[in-house]
């Protein structure tokens, strides 16, 4: 637009000179000192207009490298951008797999707890089964009478014998005690001696017809010492000429033989 209004006013001057040119010399003078200054203008206009243009090329150089330098910080700021993205699903991803290994380290650690309490629950009750089978409790008892002054097993004595030591077979662990006595009649000694060969004629069989373990027999003569009637009677020294015979089992065993029973098993 400079430009134009140079142009335009270099011909108004040229127009200017050519109309005072027919008015002769006298008009000459006028004209020059009119004509002067507006070339003077114009020249300085020229010159200004110079320094303007290449001013406004300047300008437009610095803006050309702005625009490529937005252009540069607006990809480098799209790949940040993308970058930021792939981070945030990355740390997505993260967070999803630290829920799983949370989810996991709960269920083990869950696991552990309930397989603890198992434990505890299955020494406990091993515990009590260890107490059960160290304790034993009487599951059958048999007194055997004998003749006056005999150790020799009768055919009644064998039969109660026979039903105790069948009851033995199912099992695998039991102690059997034999305890022999007598009635008064008698000395102390002979007593005691007479009372322990009729306990080891009761041993003898049921180790003999049963292969009951010896290690199983617990067997002692006790003579007088524990009469169960009136010895002043015949009736009373025969009960108390007898080998008592008593089977025990682990607590456990009776218990589950109880249950066995109660199941009509």
């Amino acid at each position: 637009m400079i430009n134009k209004l140079t142009t335009m006013a270099t011909a108004t001057a040229a127009a200017l000179i050519l109309t005072l040119a027919g008015t002769g010399c006298a008009t000459k003078k006028y004209v020059a000192k009119t004509v002067a200054p507006i070339e003077q203008r114009v020249s300085g206009t020229e010159g200004k207009n110079g320094e303007q243009d290449k001013a406004l090329t300047t300008h437009g150089t610095q803006i050309q490298a702005l625009d490529r330098d937005l252009s540069q910080t607006k990809e480098k700021l799209g790949d940040v951008n993308n970058k930021a993205l792939e981070a945030g699903e990355a740390a997505k991803v993260a967070d999803q797999k630290a829920a799983t290994a949370q989810q996991a380290a709960s269920g083990a650690q869950q696991a552990a707890i309930n397989a603890k309490a198992f434990a505890e629950q299955g020494l406990t009750r091993m515990d009590q089964t260890m107490q059960a089978m160290n304790k034993f409790q009487m599951a059958k008892s048999e007194s055997v009478l004998f003749g006056f002054d005999r150790d020799v097993l009768t055919d009644d004595a064998k039969a109660q014998l026979d039903e105790l030591a069948n009851q033995t077979k199912t099992m695998a662990r039991y102690t059997i005690e034999v305890q022999g006595f007598t009635d008064k009649s008698g000395s102390l000694t002979y007593n005691e001696a007479l009372s322990e060969r009729r306990a080891q004629a009761v041993a003898r069989y049921l180790i003999n017809q049963f292969q009951i373990p010896v290690r199983n027999i617990a067997m002692i003569g006790s003579g007088y010492a524990q009469p169960v009637a009136d010895d002043k009677t015949s009736d009373g020294r025969k009960m108390n000429r007898r080998v008592e015979v008593r089977l025990f089992v682990p607590e456990a065993a009776a218990t589950k033989t109880t249950a066995s029973s109660a199941l009509g098993q």
